[in-house]
């Protein structure tokens, strides 16, 4: 008797525990399909005439992420060369003009100069005084040798002989310093020469003009390749690595891209503006850059495979991002996700979306309203 009793009570207890697991269930289930139903939204015929909704359905696709460096251009240091008059003179001739394509070796201009005159005919007469002195020696050292004359006279004539070579030697660096070639010219003609090719970028050379041995008559440089110096904010640094692929593209020439690359990253951050320096070289197509121009350089880093939807397709509500799938036709479902880097009106989607989802891109603020104005009363 006792035992039956007790596996009425069993039974009945299992029974109150069922009942209560399955009324938990159906709870969850009504909650699940209010929320559902509360994110959902099923457009009527009327609604449909009034909004156009364009969709897009998802897919993986290449990403990256653009830095972006203002700077301005520069010439490479060894591919420009300033072209000095080297000796202070009256211009007598210029075979030149600014712009011009130059050749190395071409004659540029001609000095007429007073001072490189004295110059030459102070190395000449110290070569003919050290021909003269040679010439000296060796007689005297013949006729020591057969003793016509004293060894004295022998050491007289070499102490001679290293002086005037002293001076032939000075006369000799003097010209060499002022970049001045050695021959047996004794006029005060100076032709300058190209030191290398390029383009002209200047003309101070006037024709009847004074100028003093330092003064750069023009500058001659190869544009072929430019410099683009830039500044790389510190938070940017982790992505960046010398090497990396850039985009140059100019104030002065917004559709023209300069291709090139990331060459230098500078050791050291700027204390005032946080930045490092950095350095582009980039091929100057058609010799469009000009040295001095400013602008930016895109760099691409961070490639990786993910999911790029419209801007526009996303909407802000209580600082979350959500989007509309549409599951049905004429069916949205309103769901949350997150967002990464934004370009060229395209966000990158980190989690909520999955490859073959259908998102609408046109319309989207539009489904909000008429969502929240049903359930919420508005947002």
């Amino acid at each position: 008797m006792k035992k039956n009793i007790k596996i009425l009570f069993l039974s009945i207890l299992l029974i109150f525990i069922s009942y209560y697991f399955w009324q938990s269930r159906q709870n969850n289930l009504i909650t699940e399909e209010q929320q559902n139903n509360k994110d959902t939204l099923h457009l009527t015929n009327e609604q449909k005439k009034e909004i156009q909704i364009k969709i897009e359905t998802v897919s993986l696709s290449p990403i990256h992420t653009n830095i972006e460096l203002i700077g301005e251009t520069e010439s490479v240091p060894d591919d420009i060369m300033d072209v000095p008059a080297r000796i202070s003179g009256r211009v007598t001739s210029v075979f030149f003009v600014e712009g011009d394509t130059i050749q190395k070796g071409q004659k540029l201009a001609i000095i007429d100069s007073p001072e490189l005159a004295k110059l030459r005919s102070t190395y000449l007469v110290s070569k003919s005084k050290y021909t003269a002195a040679e010439q000296n020696l060796t007689r005297i050292n013949s006729l020591v040798k057969m003793n016509l004359a004293a060894k004295q006279e022998l050491i007289d004539a070499e102490a001679n002989l290293r002086v005037i070579e002293s001076e032939k030697n000075s006369a000799e660096e003097n010209l060499r310093a002022n970049g001045l070639g050695i021959d047996n010219s004794s006029t005060g003609q100076y032709i300058v020469y190209a030191p290398r090719s390029g383009l002209a970028l200047s003309r101070n050379a006037v024709l009847g003009s004074i100028v003093l041995g330092n003064q750069i008559l023009t500058t001659i440089a190869n544009l072929t390749n430019l410099w683009f110096q830039a500044k790389i904010y510190e938070n940017d640094l982790k992505y960046l690595t010398e090497g990396v692929s850039a985009k140059v593209i100019l104030n002065a020439y917004p559709d023209l891209v300069f291709l090139g690359k990331l060459e230098h990253i500078g050791e050291k951050v700027d204390l005032e503006s946080r930045t490092v320096h950095a350095r582009v070289v980039f091929k100057n197509t058609n010799r469009k850059a000009k040295i001095g121009l400013f602008g930016k350089a895109i760099l691409s880093v961070n490639e990786r495979i993910g999911i790029q939807i419209p801007e526009s397709s996303i909407q802000s509500y209580q600082n979350s991002k959500f989007v509309f799938l549409e599951t049905k036709p004429d069916v949205y479902h309103w769901i949350e996700v997150t967002t990464g880097f934004t370009e060229n009106q395209k966000t990158e989607v980190l989690t909520g979306l999955k490859e073959g989802d259908k998102v609408v891109t046109k319309g989207s603020f539009e489904l909000k309203s008429i969502l929240f104005k049903d359930t919420f009363g508005g947002e």
